[in-house]
């Protein structure tokens, strides 16, 4: 089978994104791309992550252009696939339904930054990509384009996209920018938030990149 330990990861990360409660049911989408082939294995459309086997995810290529696999690909395929042909850093991507980014997103509001974990890690700006029918040419553009250089976006009353170096990184990032939606909703409803600066969130982001972990 092409591909067979990739496709197992992104089977993995879908049942952690699952079991984490970042998705539900069959909603959200995951893939990462092979370093060595550029191929990107991707989750199928409408089945059960936790019933879902590795013949059943999809090898494409950044074009769309399925290299293998009977199944039929996430009907956000193209969004995947514009994100690793506008960024060449990046080898996994979670499209994720978590309930309280999602809840920014159909807000009108900017994204207050408020949790220093997420400034040091994602940056200082967190934005929402304009709203799009799913599994639309429009809506993958229109996220891509908003995503820039960042490492995660909203979508407008819809979700969340992340990125990152691997797939694991993408999933991380996704579960952080959720914990800093929760604590953001709760800082609004006790009172004014002290939000981080953006000088503050590149002296935090440059900080973690020379000193956390091993």
């Amino acid at each position: 089978m092409l591909l067979e330990e990739q496709r197992k990861q992104v089977i993995d990360i879908a049942r952690q994104a699952l079991q984490s409660g970042l998705i539900m049911r069959t909603m959200g989408n995951f893939s990462m791309r092979d370093s060595k082939t550029g191929y990107v294995c991707i989750t199928p459309s409408g089945m059960d992550y936790s019933v879902v086997r590795p013949e059943d995810i999809v090898v494409m290529d950044t074009q769309q252009i399925v290299i293998d696999g009977s199944r039929k690909p996430s009907i956000e395929s193209g969004m995947h696939c514009l994100a690793y042909q506008e960024r060449p850093d990046v080898l996994g991507v979670c499209h994720t339904h978590s309930c309280f980014a999602t809840a920014w997103a159909c807000v009108e509001e900017p994204f207050p930054l408020v949790l220093a974990e997420m400034a040091a890690v994602l940056g200082g700006k967190l934005e929402t990509a304009p709203f799009f029918p799913m599994g639309s040419e429009e809506l993958a553009e229109a996220t891509i384009q908003t995503l820039g250089i960042q490492n995660a976006v909203l979508m407008s009353n819809h979700g969340q996209l992340t990125v990152g170096p691997t797939l694991d990184k993408a999933l991380a990032n996704a579960q952080l920018v959720e914990e800093a939606a929760k604590i953001a909703c709760y800082a609004v409803s006790i009172g004014k938030q002290k939000v981080i600066s953006p000088g503050q969130a590149n002296l935090l982001q440059q900080w973690i990149s020379e000193n956390y972990g091993q």
